[in-house]
């Protein structure tokens, strides 16, 4: 627990690591809620269970070393692309027009094995670390009527920290999404890129809340006497959970949940004006949604 948190800050690294063990250089900063975080024990051994002829244990070893913890903000386009495409794995780039701004598709990659590692600098007001080979291993966004969107990030580290003199970085200056940036269509066609048609539910829905999660775990690996992580991997399984609450004006949501019917669902949150006719926007897209309840 740091002594104070008063002039604290966290940054990240826009670019991914080569590996989990080479650092790259921290070049965004992003706000946050909550406290600092640190490396802890994840296995400590005390020989409590042996018999040694004592009457009190005789061995203790801090077996290895992890690093979890959330880093949770309200939703800007930057922090949303910058963590979802680290727990998903693929983002294209592509220019918007001749404008500077800059479209993200950021979308699951399947030939991912080991999780991307960004590089992570916090000064806590009292000292600054650096923690190397930090992983995502899934995201939350939510949202309800008359606040911000919320965004929270799974982070997962190799347990590798070190003294750290970056100057702190600069932050993106985007505006953050509100309920009144949000809209909700369902049905309509997706051909890869944007999804057209559909019905508005923006009017009714209460609240929303998207859930994605890689299932990454982290592996200590033989041989390696440092304790930190020499792996972190994906599921076999990735989790994605989509829920949404409405004001119910009729059954056709029941109707819907009774006959298994599948839609593509889109949730565009559209903002303040980015480079003339650009958007900071964040729009994600459900390809193949059905009800589980109604």
């Amino acid at each position: 627990m740091p002594k104070s948190i008063i002039g604290a800050w966290r940054g990240f690294s826009l670019a991914k690591q080569a590996d989990i063990q080479t650092p790259a250089a921290v070049d965004t900063l992003l706000y946050f809620e909550g406290e600092p975080m640190e490396p802890e024990i994840d296995t400590f051994y005390v020989n409590d269970s042996e018999i040694t002829g004592e009457l009190l244990p005789t061995v203790a070893r801090a077996l290895n070393k992890k690093f979890t913890g959330k880093h949770k903000t309200k939703a800007f386009p930057h922090i949303v692309g910058l963590f979802a495409s680290q727990a998903m794995g693929r983002d294209t780039v592509t220019q918007v027009a001749s404008s500077s701004a800059y479209q993200h598709k950021i979308e699951i990659d399947k030939d991912v094995v080991e999780l991307p590692f960004r590089t992570m600098v916090e000064n806590d007001g009292y000292q600054q670390r650096r923690f190397t080979g930090v992983a995502c291993t899934g995201f939350t966004l939510s949202g309800e009527r008359g606040g911000f969107v919320e965004f929270e990030a799974d982070l997962l580290g190799s347990g590798a920290e070190s003294a750290d003199a970056t100057a702190k970085p600069a932050r993106v200056n985007e505006s953050y999404l509100t309920y009144q940036d949000v809209k909700l269509t369902r049905g309509g066609t997706f051909n890869g890129s944007e999804v057209t048609g559909g019905d508005d539910l923006s009017a009714p829905l209460k609240s929303f809340k998207v859930e994605f999660k890689n299932n990454g775990k982290g592996v200590h690996l033989f041989g390696d006497a440092s304790g930190n992580m020499g792996s972190i991997r994906r599921g076999q399984k990735y989790e994605v959970s989509l829920e949404l609450d409405f004001e119910i004006e009729d059954a056709s949501h029941r109707t819907a949940l009774l006959a298994g019917t599948e839609y593509v669902v889109s949730l565009p949150m559209v903002g303040a004006v980015a480079d003339g006719t650009a958007r900071y926007t964040v729009e994600l897209i459900f390809p193949r949604v059905v009800y589980r309840e109604a």
